[in-house]
């Protein structure tokens, strides 16, 4: 019986073994069998991610100035990420499965592939769940204004006067009975210098919670209107510094309460008219505030201030101070030249703008060997009496017309061309060049890139003596008040038949009185002016029309461009219009067509086809979804700048239809384009389905020499270069001279207007779709000044790109490049040739060092800028042998790196010299970082900022009385600096002054 309960056992289990494998088998087989149900269950979930994704980022898109994301939605997304990219290598695996190989399936590899699209549904389908549980959003936390707003002044070590006023200036702004402080004296004497050097000293202390520094516009109008003018402007830089968010008519009342009980400092530089402060929301009870006045006019708040300082010229000391700083002591104190330079240094009347302008004249005459006689020259022409005195701007006249005279022939229309801007008003390198070309400054400049270069040599001459001066953004410039002012004069004597209308001070033009004037204008600037277009304008005269920046111009009379037959140049970007009339068909010689950021136009007018003079194209953010054909007829068309920033998709269209960004063989007929710029949102489904059409197009384009240009997919780039390669086989940088080349995606919306390395020669590549990174980017990526390495999954450093195509690198940002170790290592030791200077190293898991090989770490020798973010794994920033390499560091940013221990290695002994140019270091959230130098003895030889935040293990500052002399802030919070350890007394004292509480 034993044995038939045996049997029967045995039997069973045998009967229930084979059924497993059968099912084990079936299950198996159903992995491939099912193959093509189961990626198609795959992909419909995927779309459900996507559009769940899509969901998210736009309710976060709409509401990112008052909420934020939360952690867990923040994990999701990056989960989402993750999986698309899984997918994304699931879907080329199956590509490159061969389903049949010498008349046998792949079983295997089908197998792996099968159970894969089970898993990553399931997996996927989760994703989608999980969602529906998460928290998207928390309102955000408004933070704070910055305490102060660090200047760029020029220093004033060497003018000891005018230092002895900032120090008047603090030592007033302490006493309790001094609210109101006014300086004044001429233009050119230094007031916007003492201003912005006061407002960093003030930084230096705790006395105020808030310094507010506005900077006022000079004006032109007189009255009311310029003090209406002036008003507006300073409450609209005080609503964005103090982040208020108040109506128009609430403003004054908003301001008041924000600062009421704060200690806070106003700074008003170049006051113009005396306003009443009630009326702007600074009251006379809001009993911690005070206030300083900079202005040129003697009278302004001269009864309302509790003190006053009359900034006079240099004394005879400090003007050779300056002169000698200038031009060097040894040309300045030779027997032969000293009576020179104390004549010259008597007619430039100790201002020191007029020195300044002189003493680089002066200079540039030094290369040669009878420079003396030009310098005695100079002298005779300063002291030659003027037809047409200015009284006390004398000096500045005589000065500036003598660098006027000897400014090389086509610069001297350059510079009058300036005083066709309002004051102050900050222009683009790059515009005012065009603007130049069309008005035929520029000869034998024949192309745009000549131009550019001219423009540039242009500028470096006007810049360099002090005639410019570089504007607060990058690649801008403007020319100072009261020298634009001497212009004006030079201009109205050399060019006595011409006429110029330009707006004044937010005066409303309109009727008669505008007709009168511009139709005998050649040159018409109403930029950010009040005025009411006529309907036809007898105006044959007219060359330049600047409109821009006026929100409230929205509509152009039908006829209004009837009889502007010779216009060149037709700027309206930034204004309210929705339409351009169809007498613009009558601009025969139009060049320049700026409708940059006119977010109401939508489409252009067919007749837009008659400009056949037209140059310059800019369509850059507008409504604009499709350009017509009819642009393909401009075939005298040099420069095309359009976006199309909308997300569009497959089923948007016009009436049904589908709707084509760039109709066919529109790019292709502009054969005279040299630049071009096509900004897309990197959503934009359509472009996706046109862009390989559009690319080679424009590698048809033979005088192509710029170009800004997205591509979705790798094989899509490839197929352009090699294109590009066939029209320039003998030219390795395949004919381009600038580019702004995206290869893949990132979720990054822009990539063409920005300005992240602040190069002016741009070539700039970045990398953005993972994979292997082919010869043909290599191969482009030899002319490129910077790069931009993002989401590549399997690169350790920077060889997988090779040592030899990145000899000319300048600038280089890696970011969430998942198995990056180090950057500079194992084949790219020698990747950079010291040409590399400024490194961004941001959202790197796995990065433990820099430099894997310290041996190669001379290849860093030249970085200015270094930023770090997002860098778990990085232990210590700074070994031994890096420090003593990087000779030229400035800038050093170290934020979110939870395992950051030391800034500088512990045990290294530092050379004397080591980080000699260090000036600013910035050190936000590392937990565990508990020492920036060991070694106390070490010298910050030009250390003058330090921003230390949420850093709660470092107890001790590696500086003593005499290591960092020149440090000038410690920024940081007043309970971190409270649980700090000081080696004594002394120091603790000295560095006490510097901080500055966030």
């Amino acid at each position: 019986m034993m044995e038939s309960v045996a049997t029967e056992v045995t039997g069973n289990v045998a009967t229930s073994t084979v059924n497993y494998v059968l099912g084990y088998l079936k299950r198996k087989y159903g992995y491939v069998s099912n193959l093509k149900e189961n990626w198609a269950k795959l992909e419909k979930e995927k779309g459900y991610l996507c559009d769940k994704e899509a969901d998210v980022t736009n309710n976060l898109e709409k509401d990112e100035e008052t909420m934020e994301e939360t952690a867990e939605c923040k994990t999701w997304l990056k989960e989402v990420k993750d999986m698309k990219a899984k997918l994304e290598e699931l879907r080329k695996k199956d590509d490159n499965i061969s389903r049949c190989f010498c008349g046998l399936c792949p079983f295997h590899s089908l197998l792996k592939l099968g159970k894969d699209v089970v898993t990553y549904t399931t997996e996927v389908t989760a994703l989608c769940d999980r969602q529906q549980k998460i928290n998207i959003m928390v309102k955000r936390e408004k933070a704070p204004p910055i305490r102060v707003r660090m200047k760029h002044p020029k220093k004033i070590d060497d003018v000891p006067s005018l230092n002895d006023h900032v120090e008047k200036l603090l030592k007033w702004l302490k006493g309790d009975n001094f609210k109101r402080l006014r300086i004044w004296g001429l233009p050119g004497v230094g007031k916007t210098t003492i201003m912005k050097n006061l407002n960093n000293r003030v930084r230096e202390t705790q006395q105020f919670d808030i310094v507010l520094f506005v900077d006022v516009s000079e004006a032109k109008s007189m009255g009311e209107e310029m003090r209406e003018v002036m008003r507006e402007e300073i409450q609209e830089q005080l609503v964005k510094r103090l982040q208020l968010g108040a109506q128009s008519d609430q403003i004054p009342d908003e301001i008041s309460k924000n600062l009421v009980d704060q200690r806070y400092l106003l700074l008003l530089d170049g006051v113009y008219s005396e306003i009443d402060l009630n009326d702007i929301g600074i009251h006379d009870n809001h009993e911690l505030g005070k206030v300083v006045f900079a202005t040129r006019y003697r009278n302004v708040y001269r009864s309302s201030t509790d003190e006053e300082i009359n900034i006079t010229r240099l004394s005879e000391n400090d003007g050779q101070n300056l002169f000698k700083k200038l031009l060097g002591d040894i040309e300045v104190d030779q027997p032969d030249s000293q009576p020179i330079v104390k004549g010259i240094l008597r007619e430039c009347g100790g201002m020191p703008q007029v020195i300044m302008i002189i003493a680089n004249m002066l200079r540039d005459m030094l290369i040669d060997e009878n420079y003396l006689a030009s310098w005695r020259d100079v002298l005779c022409q300063l002291q030659v009496p003027s037809t047409d005195p200015m009284g006390e701007m004398e000096e500045v006249y005589k000065a500036f017309k003598t660098v006027y005279d000897r400014l090389n022939r086509d610069c001297q229309p350059c510079l009058r061309y300036w005083t066709i801007f309002p004051p102050d008003y900050e222009v683009h390198e790059d515009y005012m060049t065009e603007c130049w070309k069309a008005e035929q400054f520029l000869a034998r400049a024949e192309t745009l890139g000549n131009a550019r270069d001219r423009g540039q040599r242009i500028f470096y001459e006007l810049e360099d003596k002090s005639l410019l001066e570089k504007g607060r953004k990058a690649r801008h410039f403007k020319m100072p008040f009261f020298l634009q002012r001497m212009a004006v004069r030079i201009r109205d004597q050399e060019e006595e038949d011409s006429k110029f209308l330009v707006g004044e001070g937010g005066k409303i033009l309109e009727g008669e009185e505008l007709l009168e004037k511009w139709e005998s204008a050649q040159r018409v600037s109403l930029i950010r002016q009040k005025f009411t277009l006529p309907q036809k304008l007898a105006s044959d005269k007219t060359l330049t029309l600047l409109l821009q920046k006026n929100p409230n111009l929205t509509e152009i009379p039908e006829s209004f461009f009837e009889s502007m037959c010779n216009l060149r140049i037709l700027d309206l970007c930034n204004t309210g219009i929705m339409s351009m009339p169809p007498s613009i068909s009558n601009l025969k010689n139009l060049r320049l067509l700026y409708l940059n950021n006119c977010g109401h136009i939508v489409e252009l007018p067919p007749n837009l086809q008659q400009l056949k003079s037209l140059e310059i194209l800019d369509l850059r953010n507008t409504g604009i979804l499709t350009l017509p054909k009819e642009i393909g007829q401009l075939t005298g068309l040099k420069c095309l700048r359009v976006s199309f920033k909308k997300n569009c998709s497959c089923s948007n269209g016009i009436n049904g239809q589908p709707l084509l960004m760039i109709p066919c063989n529109v790019i292709a007929s502009l054969s005279s384009l040299e630049e071009l710029s096509i900004d897309v949102n990197y959503k934009n489904k359509i472009w996706n389905q046109i862009v390989d059409t559009v690319a080679g197009e424009v590698a048809k384009l033979k005088k192509l020499a710029s170009l800004c240009f997205y591509f979705p997919e790798l094989t899509c780039f490839e197929a352009f270069t090699e294109a590009r390669n066939r029209n320039y086989m003998e030219q390795e940088d395949h004919g381009l001279r600038s580019f702004r080349i995206v290869v893949g995606n990132h979720n990054m919306d822009n990539f063409l207007g920005f300005d992240f390395f602040g190069y002016t020669t741009e070539r700039h590549l970045r990398f953005a779709t993972g994979g292997v990174i082919p010869n043909a980017f290599s191969n482009v990526l030899k002319q490129g000044y910077s790069l931009e390495l993002l989401g590549h999954h399997s690169a350790k450093n920077l060889s997988v790109i090779g040592a030899a195509n990145l000899e000319g690198l300048k600038a280089c940002t890696i970011e969430e490049c998942d198995e990056m170790e180090s950057i500079i290592g194992g084949e790219s030791g020698d990747i950079v040739t010291g040409a590399l200077q400024k490194l961004h190293l941001i959202n790197l898991p796995k990065l433990v060092s820099i430099c894997e090989d310290l041996n190669e770490s001379r290849s860093l020798n030249k970085i200015t800028t270094l930023t770090l973010q997002g860098c778990p794994r990085l232990k210590r920033l700074f070994p031994q042998a890096l420090v003593q390499l990087l000779c030229n560091l400035k800038d050093l940013q170290v934020k979110d790196c939870s395992k950051i221990e030391e800034i500088i290695e512990g045990g290294s002994i530092v050379e004397i010299g080591a980080l000699p140019k260090l000036k600013n270091v910035v050190l936000c959230k590392l937990p565990r970082l508990f020492r920036i130098c060991e070694d106390v003895s070490f010298e910050w030889l030009s250390l003058e900022t330090m921003k230390i935040q949420n850093c709660p293990d470092l107890k001790h500052l590696p500086f003593s009385m005499e290591n960092a002399t020149r440090l000038r802030v410690i920024e940081c919070t007043e309970n971190w600096w409270s649980q700090l350890v000081w080696p004594d007394d002394s120091v603790q004292d000295r560095l006490k002054g510097l901080r500055s509480f966030t």
